[in-house]
């Protein structure tokens, strides 16, 4: 999916905004948001591709607009009414009720043990699959397909067509583009070293490379 969240290897942005403050969260309310990843997760609510790819399914605009921990929660509130767990009506209702001051945060109801759900998201984490016999090897040389997928990939635009070299085989994955969608799929995963001049020519660092985790159907053997 080429999205706006795609932004590796785009320049014009200026420097980044650095935040400083104590703490992991800038906010109290950031906290919560990470609270519902590990609720999300943690309970097998969501994949972690599914939620990367709800966060890429923003507008632009949005995405642009919004701080990162929002992106979060916009993704988690796509996440839980396509999956029929929150009802969108009573979410807006809700939100109206507390953007009036007219409601309280309720007690939470029993639940699973924080134990529990950190056991759930180190589920959702653990792409490791039986290894497959790789069709590359180190040293192998190979270029990244032109391709432009219609759902999520983690194969990053700015490599598209770029010729590199496998500097090693990772071991097999989960494939993303198809655990984004709910679907089945392992592949052989490479780190792949791109030469910057090869990413961005004259402009790319002299002596500067890449290197980039990609999985097997991102790659061809270059001629």
């Amino acid at each position: 999916m080429n999205g706006i969240h795609d932004l590796g290897g785009i320049d014009g942005f200026g420097p980044p905004d650095r935040h400083e403050h104590e703490g992991a969260f800038g906010e109290p309310w950031e906290a919560d948001v990470y609270s519902l990843f590990v609720a999300t997760l943690g309970n097998g609510l969501a994949e972690l591709d599914e939620f990367r790819y709800a966060i890429e399914r923003m507008p632009p605009d949005t995405y642009l607009g919004v701080s990162y921990y929002e992106r979060w929660l916009g993704a988690f509130e796509t996440l839980l009414i396509e999956g029929d767990v929150i009802d969108p009506a009573a979410l807006a209702h809700r939100a109206a009720a507390f953007e009036a001051g007219e409601a309280s945060r309720p007690d939470g109801p029993d639940g699973p043990s924080f134990e529990d759900l950190a056991d759930g998201v180190a589920d959702a984490y653990a792409s490791r699959r039986e290894d497959r016999e790789p069709r590359f090897a180190a040293g192998d040389r190979v270029r990244v397909r032109r391709e432009s997928p219609r759902g999520h990939t983690r194969c990053p635009r700015y490599a598209r067509g770029a010729t590199g070299t496998v500097d090693r085989v990772v071991g097999t994955h989960v494939l993303p583009d198809a655990n984004a969608h709910g679907e089945e799929g392992a592949e052989p995963v490479y780190t792949v070293r791109i030469e910057a001049e090869e990413l961005w020519g004259s402009g790319g660092e002299a002596n500067g490379s890449v290197h980039l985790d990609l999985w097997e159907s991102y790659l061809e053997v270059s001629e």
